[in-house]
């Protein structure tokens, strides 16, 4: 039976083995790792084991997000092969940990006097192919996230068709790109055999606020209204906080809506 499930991004602090202990208590089927600062992959690689033995004890599956500060989509081929070879490592370290799915972020930060619109999407197409080509044997899936920027939601939906991937939906980076919940909707519906992952994220505008969902302004009823009906997937709570009784409030409000 198809089935949505819903996890929450790992604060920074407190103690990695308390929040999926919180989660688990709170409802949670999984939980998502940004592999970056305190999870960056040089530091939770020596902990693996004791973090797959966590996560299992606390029946939660697992969800990360690679981290998005290398430069996938740099004109430089060194650049690029490095962040390449660093996010491949990191779906290493995700298969290891038992993941199910790795989200990536199709951005360039190439200099935009000196690099093309056109370009810059090239280098991040080339340094994806790459880096699907050298995870192929891996369980963990990648899921390309519109992240704005290089592929603003209004080309997001062509670059899927070209690296062959499965995607994460932003709401919060979708409400910036100008979308409103009728198009969010209509996208999902568009590309719903290609959506694997969703990070369910509110704001008020003009920022990527990383808000609970119901305390901005996204109509998340309307929005993802494609998803509430029969889609099998998972959905985190990205939320900005290290405050727990705000993840929860989102969740709730979130429970509610389905």
């Amino acid at each position: 039976m198809p089935e949505l499930r819903t996890g929450f991004t790992v604060p920074l602090e407190p103690d990695l083995s308390r929040s999926i202990e919180w989660g688990a208590d709170a409802g949670f089927d999984f939980v998502e790792l940004l592999l970056d600062g305190p999870f960056a992959r040089d530091r939770l690689g020596p902990r693996r084991g004791a973090v797959a033995d966590l996560l299992a004890a606390a029946g939660l599956d697992l969800v990360v997000h690679l981290p998005f500060a290398v430069d996938v989509g740099s004109p430089f081929a060194p650049v690029r092969e490095g962040a390449v070879a660093e996010l491949a490592a990191g779906v290493e370290l995700a298969d290891a940990l038992g993941a199910e799915t790795a989200v990536v972020h199709p951005q360039s930060r190439a200099w935009g006097l000196g690099w093309s619109v056109d370009e810059r999407r090239g280098f991040v197409r080339d340094g994806l192919g790459d880096l699907r080509e050298r995870t192929a044997g891996l369980d963990p899936i990648l899921a390309v996230e519109n992240a704005g920027d290089t592929f603003p939601i209004d080309a997001f939906g062509d670059l899927l068709g070209t690296v062959g991937l499965p995607a994460t939906f932003d709401t919060g980076h979708a409400a910036l790109d100008g979308f409103s919940a009728t198009e969010m909707a209509d996208f999902l519906a568009a590309h719903r055999d290609r959506i694997r992952h969703v990070h369910l994220s509110d704001t008020r505008g003009g920022a990527d606020e990383h808000l609970p969902v119901g305390m901005g302004t996204i109509d998340f009823e309307t929005a993802l209204a494609p998803l509430l009906d029969g889609w099998s997937g998972t959905a985190t709570h990205e939320v900005g906080t290290e405050d727990f009784d705000a993840i929860a409030l989102g969740k709730r409000h979130f429970d509610e809506l389905r």
